[in-house]
């Protein structure tokens, strides 16, 4: 099975799939091993397009899902496909015994049909408080290329209130408190030489939350935008082009050193090892990304653990090329060309955090909880464990 990964809007990940159908695999709430050598373990499944993690102030983890769309679908989604919308992505939380709930639902969600490669909530984090917020994708002025006549104009009304949203999670509810994807979707529209051919675009995509404010990447205009309290935004910086397409960034983490570390997934065309993780220093003046490390690929996730970066690559192939077996989650040493592989054998992973002992990831991230009969042989979205010392 062969998935090859459209870029417009970036990381949509509005994918036209060619496969070879076979038998699906069934749901399973219980954690279950992985494949010998993989280094993984599942530690709960059944989610909507799973992608950011984060540890609440109470301890649990929390899991960003995009969603499965909705049950009406127009034709004319990414790449000639349909484009399923309604109200399914939400924040959920695992419980002890591997189980989960809902915490907050009813969030925008677009989604191919069956309720694959959906978008909606994306990245999340929780400050030093333990609050969480997560960023949903997208910005509200690509509301005007959805099919008119197929959806219900209060359905529409609704995702595009929150398309772009930075959302303040506050007990079942959500306060969105800055606008980003319309800020960068403005931004890049003044911007078009950086990336011609493909601005002006948006996709708000990665979220570090802090005391003072936050800080986002946009994976389609290339940015670094620093979120004041007051919901003010800034364009930090800008994310050089690759050889090919351009930088999508993903992910963002504060370093031991102070500095910002982004990593990027890089737009089609870009052959595996292209994609680099860049060193912001955010006390600078007037930062400029530096090259921290290369030869990475296709990154989705990233963070710092145990002293060490990490990066979830959702396929070590190349977004070109991606197929279920081809992600890895990978170390890598300051100023390296070659990260070192710590988990292998993951479909399609997404998001990144640790505690003391492990890593965590989204895995089957462009997959819905329930896979529909005569789908292509997906899993349900699922989150795996990874061992910090490799000892499980």
């Amino acid at each position: 099975m062969k998935v090859m990964i459209g870029r417009r809007r970036a990381i949509q990940l509005g994918l036209a799939v060619t496969c070879t159908l076979g038998p699906l695999v069934a749901f399973t709430p219980a954690a279950r091993a992985a494949e010998p050598g993989s280094g993984f373990t599942t530690v709960a499944t059944g989610f909507d397009n799973p992608r950011g993690l984060a540890f609440g102030e109470d301890g649990r983890l929390y899991v960003a899902e995009a969603g499965s769309g909705g049950p009406t679908c127009a034709t004319g989604g990414p790449g000639g496909g349909s484009l399923c919308i309604g109200l399914s992505s939400g924040i959920s939380v695992i419980t002890d015994d591997g189980a989960h709930h809902r915490i907050l639902s009813d969030l925008a969600s677009t989604s191919g049909q069956g309720g694959f490669f959906a978008t909606g909530a994306d990245g999340l984090s929780s400050n030093d408080d333990g609050h969480l917020f997560t960023v949903m994708t997208e910005c509200p002025q690509v509301a005007g290329h959805i099919p008119p006549g197929v959806f219900d104009p209060s359905l529409i009304s609704s995702v595009q209130g929150q398309l772009g949203q930075v959302l303040s999670v506050n007990d079942g509810g959500f306060r969105a408190i800055a606008g980003v994807g319309a800020f960068d979707w403005n931004w890049s529209s003044t911007h078009m030489n950086l990336v011609p051919g493909q601005f002006p675009d948006c996709n708000p995509y990665g979220i570090l939350a802090g005391e003072h404010g936050h800080w986002v990447v946009d994976a389609a205009s290339n940015t670094l935008d620093r979120v004041g309290r007051d919901g003010t935004i800034e364009i930090v910086a800008f994310f050089p082009n690759p050889p090919v397409s351009d930088a999508v960034p993903t992910c963002l983490a504060r370093g031991p050193d102070g500095a910002l570390y982004v990593g990027e997934l890089t737009g089609n065309g870009n052959t595996p090892g292209s994609s680099v993780v860049w060193r912001v220093d955010t006390g600078d003046e007037h930062p400029t990304p530096t090259m921290w490390a290369t030869g990475l690929t296709a990154v989705t996730g990233c963070g710092f653990a145990d002293g060490s970066f990490y990066a979830t690559e959702f396929s070590t192939l190349g977004v070109d090329n991606a197929a279920p077996g081809t992600g890895a989650v990978v170390r890598v040493p300051p100023h390296s060309t070659t990260p070192v592989t710590v988990a292998n054998g993951l479909s399609f992973p997404n998001g990144f955090v640790a505690d003391e002992a492990n890593i965590y990831v989204s895995n089957w991230s462009i997959a819905p909880a329930v896979i529909p009969p005569g789908s292509p042989p997906f899993q349900p979205g699922e989150v795996v464990r990874i061992g910090l010392h490799h000892d499980e």
